[in-house]
């Protein structure tokens, strides 16, 4: 078998019914730890759930691993190329506005200078562009937070792409620390924050919020937007 290539990786595809979407949405999320795409189709019965993996055999052994009453109609695993993750965000990652005065745009698109507030994102392969509802609702949250508290210090446990911790920056909370398990997560971090502007402004480092040791202080904010299971 020729060596698997290093710069690429696994993406493990689900033709799933649409009345069952959520529910495997959410065994993915708490049994495999990734953040599913869902891809719908119009005037169709069917949604497409997609789950990216560091390596085409980390997909294979997920999709061993699914089991057999999730009502899964196909599952593919298959490698992806970089270029191919970059090329699927651009398709479905758009500018978004949300809150008061927040938008989200992605590093592709031109950012309007209109006065709001504006989070450029690249999320690699990293979970946070806006568009899940959880971090939308936490990004609306800090917003009324940061009006109503005036919160000086910030936690952003399980960062993703930095986007909740580039918002807080930007909202005007001084000192924030973020922390993520997925050390390609940090490094995406910190090139988001490169690209609004924040570089070492925030402090971004490798940690699992379930063991001890990663904070010794308490803070006024602590995001935490990440998997149920946790």
């Amino acid at each position: 078998m020729a060596e698997e290539n290093k710069n690429n990786g696994g993406q493990l595809n689900l033709l799933v019914p649409n009345e069952h979407t959520e529910l495997i949405c959410e065994w993915v999320r708490d049994a495999l730890g990734k953040e599913p795409i869902e891809v719908s189709h119009p005037n169709s019965a069917e949604a497409q759930i997609e789950i990216y993996f560091d390596s085409l055999l980390e997909a294979t052994i997920a999709k061993q691993a699914l089991p057999d009453d999730l009502f899964i109609r196909v599952a593919e695993a298959k490698e992806y190329k970089e270029q191919d993750w970059t090329t699927f965000w651009q398709h479905h990652f758009q500018t978004t506005e949300l809150g008061h005065n927040l938008r989200i745009v992605p590093e592709w698109e031109e950012a309007p200078e209109d006065g709001k507030t504006n989070i450029i994102i690249n999320p690699g392969l990293s979970f946070g562009t806006g568009g899940h509802f959880t971090t939308k609702f936490c990004l609306e949250a800090l917003e009324e937070a940061v009006q109503k508290l005036n919160p000086q210090t910030m936690i952003d446990a399980g960062t993703g792409s930095g986007i909740l911790s580039i918002a807080a920056i930007k909202l005007g909370i001084p000192d924030v620390i973020a922390f993520d398990f997925d050390p390609v997560c940090v490094d995406q971090c910190k090139l988001n924050a490169e690209r609004n502007g924040l570089e070492g402004k925030i402090h971004f480092f490798q940690a699992d919020v379930l063991e001890s040791g990663w904070n010794s202080k308490p803070a006024d904010i602590v995001c935490a937007n990440i998997l149920t299971s946790v």
